[in-house]
């Protein structure tokens, strides 16, 4: 793929379109969602049961012999 050159202020115009153009369907969907008092609430209520419900003992379990590759 050739390189294209572009001048300052062309980069300044394409920046500035791109910041004026609406946010596509997916991302105001996620906005609207992450602005949800509902999801808020159940977000926090994930995150402190695993809070309260996951160990800190920070152990790591053995990989299983069978995931592991023979030794040649």
């Amino acid at each position: 793929m050739p390189v294209t050159k572009m001048t300052p202020e062309a980069l300044i115009a394409l920046f500035e379109a791109r910041a004026s153009a609406p946010p596509p369907e997916a991302n105001q969907m996620l906005v609207r969602h992450l602005q949800c008092k509902d999801s808020l609430l159940v977000s926090r209520a994930v995150a402190e049961a695993s809070d309260r419900y996951v160990g800190n003992d920070n152990q790591l379990l053995t990989t299983p012999t069978e995931l592991l590759p023979p030794l040649a």
